[in-house]
């Protein structure tokens, strides 16, 4: 369910970050996203509550928060624990997690017929303990799974109620995750510096990546700095205009993007990479840190220490979702404009 939000509370005594929201009717994507327009950064999915915890702890990285509540009106809507270093636990949606990875349940928990968080999907509840087998992570917040007895239905993927074993199951009756290609737009070629290339091999990833097999990305390892920077571009900008919404990721079949998870998918088709949604590891594990007059585009860009990131694209210029458009679009990163006095760190991704 889309909503819309209208007010932030927080109690240090009992340490509830409260988020009051406003139901959003929505029939139609396309109609949906054209609605929007430029106000999109108040809107989030209560079927993607990662999304929700990333913005509240990037928001206020020193409230020390026990649970994020969602409501509306009188009705609470969700309630999601928040794990001590929870950031350290929580990783893009396709980490080194496959098809028949075994699960265990840490904490009791439903399984739902759809994975949606209403009481008529309720199957049956989990205790701690019970193992489970992995189908297909379909949206950052949800598992499809397989009980011991066949049984087959969907449990949401927060660390505090599920946790990955590292055994995996025969794949016989698996159906295989196709990842989604990217869009092909004719985009003019852009004249670079010529640059060597550092990272050309697996063994030169930059610290926080792991490159997925089972993508065919634009520019592969053994490809030219000119050739990954063209491939970043290309990207990016075929999602111009897309909607900002929290915790979205279209790899996970959703529609939109935040930040960071906007930052992930363009490196993952781009290039392969792999790597965390989550804008506050995004600015302290990936990539490699360089100064600020040493951007060159394709560089992450890391802005109030997580707060926001961006890709630069050469030019003043960088591309990003959100950052007071509501959509993926350019912004102003060049000296004196408001991003490059908010800049804190400049990432090298190749």
């Amino acid at each position: 369910m889309f909503i819309r939000l209208l007010r932030e509370d927080y109690d240090e005594q009992t340490g509830i970050f409260t988020i009051r929201v406003q139901p959003i009717e929505v029939n139609n994507f396309a109609e949906f996203g054209a609605e929007l327009g430029e106000n999109s950064e108040d809107i989030a999915n209560t079927d993607a509550p990662l999304g929700i915890v990333n913005y509240v702890i990037a928001k206020h990285p020193k409230q020390k928060m026990k649970w994020i509540h969602v409501v509306s009106g009188s009705a609470l809507l969700l309630s999601i624990p928040l794990l001590q270093n929870s950031l350290a636990q929580t990783s893009t949606p396709y980490a080194n997690i496959q098809q028949g990875t075994l699960l265990q349940v840490r904490h009791s928990v439903y399984l739902r017929s759809q994975p949606r968080l209403t009481d008529d999907l309720r199957i049956r509840r989990l205790q701690a303990g019970t193992t489970l087998s992995l189908i297909e992570r379909i949206r950052p917040a949800w598992y499809k799974v397989s009980l011991p007895d066949g049984t087959i239905g969907y449990v949401v993927s927060h660390p505090y109620f599920i946790q990955a074993t590292t055994s995996t199951l025969p794949l016989s009756n698996v159906e295989p995750i196709v990842a989604i290609p990217s869009y092909e737009m004719a985009i003019p070629p852009i004249q670079y510096s010529s640059i060597p290339s550092v990272v050309n091999s697996v063994d030169s990833l930059p610290p926080g990546i792991t490159l997925d097999p089972m993508i065919h990305p634009l520019a592969p390892l053994s490809a030219s700095r000119k050739e990954k920077v063209y491939a970043v571009k290309k990207v990016a900008e075929s999602k111009l205009g897309i909607p900002y919404i929290w915790g979205h990721h279209e790899d996970a079949k959703q529609y939109g993007f935040d930040c960071s998870s906007f930052i992930e998918y363009v490196y993952h088709h781009a290039l392969g990479y792999h790597f965390s949604t989550v804008s506050k590891i995004q600015a302290k594990y990936v990539g490699i840190p360089v100064s600020l007059d040493e951007m060159l585009p394709g560089d992450l860009l890391i802005f109030a220490v997580g707060q926001h990131v961006g890709i630069y694209v050469g030019e003043g210029q960088m591309i990003q979702a959100g950052g007071g458009l509501g959509k993926v679009g350019y912004l102003r990163v060049s000296p004196g404009s408001y991003w490059y006095k908010h800049l804190t760190a400049v990432k090298r991704m190749f």
